[in-house]
């Protein structure tokens, strides 16, 4: 059986004040060439409003995209099918998310609910103002309304980025019974019970976890072994790892290390991605304008980085392709989505071997059909 390879970007397409431009359509789909990192431009789809976040689920044949609209109230969240031979996606529904500013999406891990981090504007009470929420997955491919919403509470010593909440990313955990979601604004970590079936989330008690004052966690990943999540912080370029609990979802701050060097460019950190076999943790950062990648020692502890520029200007996503052979940048200021090779024994980037104009690239997601 032949498997094709796509690759699905998400591009701002309306202006947004803290974006340099709007220079997308929607959601862009190429194909990637796993021999050889090539892409190839497939269709553009204008549909979607500003879809800043995009997650797939392979097996059913559907994308969903988060709506990062300024401005707006409320954000929604849109399903799609995949038409794997011409990359093509057909519009399924939209659901409103409950919070504005929708910035990270992400489905638990059997394919049943699509969960939703509403970052918010910085306007206190904004209704309905909910910072995450969960929706089911119908059996045709939409998405029901929202079956649970939930606010936070609290702020940080950053005024011009702390002042309020901020949920950023929200992950579910390997064994689909929890999910943690970082939220920018608390400097905090909070984990939610998920019941995927019903497309419920329960604030698990004891929760959250605090970083230090002014990190701004934005992304998190979980370690393959399921007891180790890692947390890139937007604020102060650091990554925190933490020990987690897969009987009631808690989380315990191990250690926090410099994401940088000291003599590196000033930069907000970005994305997160963990190598499969958990050997290698890799970040991108704005300013610097790079890629690091960081070796895991045996207690999962954060090693030293090597880092390689990003090919573009202000890489706010990337991601690895579904064999780990490629690294995939969206550079979102100079319109280029980039492929990197990746060396399989030291996980370290290799050549740049393809890039490929898109406007305003702002999320990059890659998976294999059969």
């Amino acid at each position: 059986m032949t498997t094709t390879t796509l690759v699905f970007v998400g591009c701002i397409n309306r202006a947004v004040p803290y974006f340099v431009s709007a220079n997308g359509r929607g959601v862009a789909t190429f194909r990637l060439d796993d021999a050889t990192g090539k892409l190839t431009p497939l269709t553009e789809n204008a549909d979607v409003p500003n879809p800043s976040y995009l997650t797939i689920l392979p097996h059913r044949h559907l994308l969903f995209a988060t709506s990062e609209v300024f401005g707006c109230a409320e954000g929604s969240v849109s399903a799609y099918r995949i038409t794997a031979a011409t990359g093509e996606l057909t519009l399924l529904n939209v659901q409103a998310t409950r919070g504005s500013l929708s910035a990270h999406c992400n489905t638990d891990r059997d394919g049943q609910c699509v969960l939703v981090a509403n970052y918010g504007h910085a306007v206190a009470n904004e209704i309905p103002g909910r910072h995450v929420a969960s929706f089911p997955i119908l059996e045709n491919g939409e998405i029901g309304p929202a079956r649970s919403a939930f606010s936070h509470r609290g702020r940080g010593p950053d005024e011009a980025r702390q002042s309020l909440p901020h949920a950023h990313c929200v992950m579910p955990s390997p064994d689909n019974r929890f999910a943690v979601v970082t939220d920018l604004g608390t400097d905090e970590l909070v984990t939610y019970q998920l019941d995927a079936a019903a497309g419920c989330l329960t604030r698990v008690d004891g929760s959250p976890v605090k970083l230090p004052p002014g990190s701004g966690p934005r992304h998190a990943v979980f370690h393959p072994n399921g007891v180790l999540v890692y947390v890139i912080n937007e604020l102060n370029t650091t990554i925190g790892r933490f020990d987690y609990s897969p009987q009631d979802g808690t989380l315990r701050l191990l250690d926090v290390v410099p994401a940088l060097p000291d003599h590196a460019t000033p930069s907000h950190s970005a994305a997160l991605q963990i190598a499969a076999d958990g050997r290698f943790l890799y970040g991108s950062f704005r300013g610097d304008d790079s890629i690091a990648c960081y070796p895991l020692g045996p207690d999962g502890r954060v090693l030293p980085p090597t880092i390689q520029s990003s090919g573009g200007k202000t890489p706010r996503s990337f991601t690895l392709s579904p064999s780990g052979r490629f690294l995939l940048v969206a550079n979102q200021d100079s319109d280029l989505l980039v492929s990197f090779r990746i060396d399989p024994l030291t996980g370290q980037l290799g050549e740049q071997v393809d890039a490929a104009q898109v406007g305003t690239p702002t999320c990059v997601q890659a998976a294999s059909f059969g």
